[in-house]
């Protein structure tokens, strides 16, 4: 049986960590009662207000991207909808000999092809969108007929409420891709601050016996995870708002080795000899990843439920 620092690997592990050093730190009865040195004691306030506010920006930076996708949906639909309508009576007009073939290529289309352009992603959607405005008007140059159903001043009405509210997606997404970012440029400092805070903490309490240091670590946000006996985490991963079960989830219980997956019904099984603070990492194709700390006992099976959120599809 062994029992060993474990230094967190993730942005909540950080905070954790931070948190409850500072937490420990702030509610010494005096200031000298504060066993972390005047330096470190610093860069802890410094960090942890600059680490949270990352954090809370990328929080309010997913918040106004979600804002934005649900925003955008019905814009998208009727944006769909417009360019997929003027392309069928394209197409009828086409069968019924009042447009020649030829004409689709002022919209980018093979003459011969009847499919509708691609429109898979919000850039190809205001692409075709844009495309099918200056292409209609090239071709009523050439002295083609007009479309009635929709009428060109439908879609291009359609096509400019829909634009901004579509493209604000992506500049909402920049948003968080920058806020994520400008964390994990921290992400540096906040290691080794920690490093500093644990070696310190130890070094205070290097004369107590082990069970007990580890035990004034812990107060201070070290973890410590142990090697003891066999025991299984069990456990079933869900859906958020359907409760349905998840299949084929990504489980990866940090300091194992290796992933389990959840099976046809969400169930998953790990085996393990870790106990004490445990993290585990969480993975589904089409979901938030996530991370779980949790407290686990020696040799003692653990049920551990996973709820998964859906990631947001633009």
């Amino acid at each position: 049986m062994s029992i060993v620092r474990t230094f967190p690997n993730s942005i909540s592990g950080f905070i954790l960590a931070m948190n409850t050093a500072k937490a420990k730190k702030d509610g010494v009865a005096v200031p000298t009662d504060n066993i972390l040195s005047t330096a470190t004691s610093t860069r802890l306030d410094t960090d942890v207000t600059n680490y949270n506010n990352g954090k809370a920006a990328i929080v309010a930076a997913n918040q106004v991207y979600h804002a934005a996708v649900e925003l955008a949906r019905p814009q998208r639909r009727l944006l769909r909808k417009f360019i997929i309508s003027f392309y069928n009576s394209l197409n009828n007009a086409i069968a019924l000999n009042d447009i020649l073939a030829s004409a689709r290529a002022f919209y980018g289309l093979e003459i011969s092809n009847k499919k509708m352009p691609d429109m898979k992603t919000d850039a190809k959607l205001l692409a075709a969108a844009g495309l099918l405005i200056d292409g209609d008007a090239a071709r009523r140059l050439a002295g083609g007929i007009a479309i009635v159903s929709p009428t060109i001043a439908q879609v291009t009405t359609t096509i400019n409420t829909a634009k901004p509210i579509i493209a604000a997606i992506s500049n909402a997404k920049t948003v968080v891709t920058t806020a994520i970012s400008s964390l994990k440029k921290q992400n540096a400092e906040i290691k080794d601050l920690i490093t500093h805070i644990w070696d310190e903490v130890e070094a205070h309490y290097s004369l107590d016996d082990a069970s007990s240091k580890r035990d004034q670590g812990r107060l201070w946000g070290i973890k410590y995870t142990g090697h003891g006996e066999l025991s299984e985490i069990t456990g079933l991963c869900t859906d958020s708002l359907s409760h349905a079960p998840l299949p084929n989830v990504q489980l990866y219980l940090v300091g194992v080795g290796k992933r389990v997956m959840s099976d046809a019904d969400g169930n998953f099984i790990i085996n393990t000899s870790l106990y004490d603070l445990l993290e585990m990492n969480v993975k589904l194709i089409g979901y938030d990843d996530k991370t779980i700390t949790f407290r686990k006992e020696d040799g003692v099976p653990l049920i551990l439920n996973v709820v998964m959120v859906k990631t947001v599809i633009i």
